[in-house]
C-alpha cells in the first residue's frame, strides 16, 4: 500500500486550533496553529516559506548583548578588569564573545543560577600579537556575564568587546581535520606548540626520545668544580654556597664575573638540544651593566640579555675577527607573552630556556613560549657551551648580582648514530686528525705495535692535549687486541699519534 504524501503548515494565530483536510490532489495537510506570544530577545522565530512543497523556515533572533559588551579601554583606574551584567540566557543556547584589544588578557564567561552565585567560570586566554578572538559555549544556567582582566596590567589603548544571545548554536571547534572529522590536539604545553605531532612508525610503533643531559653540574657545597666549570676571564667574583652559583661584579669600577661550562653540547641535526636553568637577577638593572645566560661562547650562540634597563633576546654569529650579535628587544615578542616582557628583579627566579636546532630557535620563560625564529642559519656551529656573565662597564661601580641555582643542556634523544672507522697501516704518524668537533670514541683495534710504539688518542684538532687515551707498548705486540671506550666523548676533535715506534690499528668513533 502507498501512502500518499503527507506535508506540514505551520501557522501563528490568536488561538489554539488543529484540523485535518484533503487536498485537491489526495494529498493529506495538516493545519498546526499555535497561539502567538512575545518573545524573548534572542530567542528563535518561525515563518512559512513556500516554494513548490510546504516548507517551514526557522530564523534566529540573535541580539547583541550590552550588559556584557564594552569599547572602553581599562585602566589602572578600574584595576583593569571588566565585569559586565547578569543576562538572561533563557531561551538561549549559545553565548558568544569576541575581544579585540592590543594588551594580553583574560577572559572569563560566567553562569549563574540567580544572579548571585557565580558557580560555572570557563577561561579563555587572549593573546595580543595572534589578534582578535571569539568563541562559542553552551548555556547550562539562567544567567550570564563576562569578566576580562588585563594580565599586563597596562592601560589597554583600544579595547572592543561583544557579547552575543544565539538561541540555536553548535558550539563545536570550528576546524576540522583533514577527512572531515572533529579535531583535537593533544601537546605537551596546551597552546605553546600546536603544531607539532607524534608520529607513529610504519610497523606501528610509537616513536618516541629520551632527554639526555649533556653538559651542567650542580652547585654542590663551598667549592666550584673545575673538571666542569671555569671562569677565565673574572675580575670580579663568582661564589657557590647553598646550591647557588652568584656573580657578582663587586665595587671596583668595570669588573667581570664570567663562568661558563667547560665542554659543549654536541648537536646532530636529528636531535634539537634545549638550553635550561634557574637565574634571577638579584639587583636592579641599570645602565652600564650587561647580564647574559644561555647557550654560547665568544663567537656563536643563543641568549639572554639584561643590557642596562633593556631585556633582550640575542642570537650571535661568527668567526675569529668577526662577531655579529643581533637582538630582539621587548615589545617585538611573538609569543604567548605577547610584545612585551621584562623579568623582575629583587632576587626572583625564573625558568629559562632556549631550544634549538635545525629547524630555528624559540626562546620560553617559566614554560611559555618568549619569542620564536623559524628556519635560519643563526649560528656557525650549534655545538656550543653554557654561559653566564654578568659585565660592569663606563666607570659603573655597583656591586651587580646574577644568580643561578641550576642549569644545563639537554639532548632531546638519545645519541646513537651509525659510527665511522680509520685504518692506520703500519707506521707513524705526527697527527692525522679523524674528526673536527664533538663526537664519541667506540674503540681501537690494534694489529701489530712494536715494543717502543706510543699511541695517542687527542681531543684536539692541532695538538697533542687533552689526551683521551694512551697507549705505551711494553713489548712487541703481534696479537690482535680491541680496547672498547664505550662511547668515551670528545669535544674539540679526535686526533691519532703514534711515535717512537711503528703500530697498525683501526680507530672506531662517531
Amino acid at each position: 500500500m502507498t501512502l500518499p504524501d503527507i506535508k506540514f503548515q505551520a501557522n501563528f494565530t490568536e488561538r489554539p486550533f488543529a484540523g485535518k483536510r484533503r487536498a485537491s490532489d489526495g494529498s493529506v495537510m495538516l493545519d498546526i496553529n499555535i497561539d502567538s506570544q512575545a518573545l524573548p530577545d534572542g530567542a528563535a522565530t518561525s515563518e512559512n516559506q513556500t516554494n513548490g512543497d510546504q516548507l517551514t523556515q526557522i530564523t534566529q533572533h540573535v541580539v547583541a548583548d550590552p550588559n556584557n559588551s564594552s569599547d572602553d579601554n581599562l585602566t589602572i583606574w578600574d584595576d583593569w578588569t571588566f565585569v559586565g551584567e547578569a543576562t538572561s540566557t533563557l531561551g538561549v543556547v549559545g553565548l558568544q564573545w569576541s575581544l579585540k584589544t592590543d594588551q594580553n588578557a583574560t577572559v572569563y564567561i560566567e553562569e549563574s543560577p540567580d544572579e548571585l552565585n557565580w558557580d560555572i567560570s570557563r577561561s579563555f586566554d587572549y593573546i595580543a600579537s595572534h589578534g582578535g578572538r571569539g568563541e562559542t559555549v553552551q548555556a547550562s544556567q539562567a544567567f550570564w556575564r563576562i569578566r576580562v582582566y588585563i594580565n599586563t596590567e597596562i592601560n589597554t589603548t583600544f579595547f572592543r568587546l561583544q557579547g552575543v544571545l544565539c538561541p540555536i548554536a553548535t558550539p563545536l571547534p570550528s576546524a576540522l581535520s583533514r577527512d572531515g572529522r572533529l579535531k583535537s590536539e593533544s601537546t605537551i604545553t596546551g597552546r605553546e606548540n600546536t603544531d607539532r605531532h607524534v608520529f607513529v612508525a610504519p610497523l606501528n610503533s610509537l616513536t618516541t626520545n629520551s632527554t639526555v643531559r649533556l653538559v651542567g653540574t650542580s652547585f654542590d657545597g663551598l667549592v666550584k668544580d673545575t673538571n666542569f666549570w671555569l671562569e677565565t676571564g673574572t675580575t670580579g667574583s663568582v661564589t657557590q654556597a647553598g646550591g647557588e652559583i652568584v656573580l657578582a661584579t663587586t665595587t671596583t669600577a668595570n669588573f667581570v664575573a664570567k663562568y661558563f661550562s667547560k665542554r659543549s653540547a654536541r648537536f646532530v641535526v636529528s636531535r634539537p638540544l634545549k638550553f635550561f636553568g634557574f637565574y634571577a637577577l638579584a639587583t636592579d638593572p641599570q645602565a652600564n651593566n650587561v647580564r647574559r645566560w644561555g647557550a654560547y661562547d665568544t663567537l656563536n650562540g643563543f641568549f639572554f640579555e639584561q643590557n642596562g634597563t633593556a631585556f633582550r633576546l640575542m642570537t650571535r654569529k661568527g668567526v675569529v675577527g668577526t662577531v655579529v650579535d643581533t637582538p630582539i628587544s621587548s615589545g617585538s615578542f611573538n609569543g604567548n607573552y605577547g610584545t612585551t616582557w621584562q623579568p623582575l628583579a629583587d632576587e626572583k627566579y625564573y625558568r629559562y630556556e632556549i631550544e634549538y636546532g635545525a629547524f630555528g630557535v624559540s626562546w620560553y620563560v617559566d614554560g611559555k613560549l618568549l619569542h620564536e625564529l623559524g628556519i635560519g642559519h643563526w649560528t656557525n656551529t650549534l655545538t656550543l657551551p653554557i654561559t653566564m656573565e654578568n659585565n660592569n662597564s663606563g666607570g659603573n661601580a655597583t656591586n651587580n648580582l646574577l644568580d643561578c641555582i641550576g642549569t644545563s643542556i639537554l639532548g632531546q634523544g638519545e645519541l646513537l648514530t651509525s659510527p665511522t672507522s680509520y685504518y692506520h697501516a703500519s707506521g707513524q704518524t705526527a697527527g692525522v686528525n679523524l674528526k673536527v668537533g664533538a663526537g664519541n670514541l667506540h674503540s681501537i683495534i690494534f694489529g701489530s705495535a712494536a715494543n717502543n710504539a706510543v699511541v695517542t688518542l687527542v681531543d684536539s684538532t692541532t695538538a697533542g692535549t687533552p689526551i683521551l687515551w694512551q697507549y705505551q707498548a711494553t713489548g712487541a705486540l703481534d696479537v690482535p687486541i680491541d680496547v672498547q671506550f664505550n662511547g668515551m666523548p670528545f669535544y674539540t676533535g679526535l686526533r691519532l699519534i703514534v711515535a717512537t715506534g711503528n703500530a697498525s690499528c683501526t680507530v672506531v668513533y662517531e
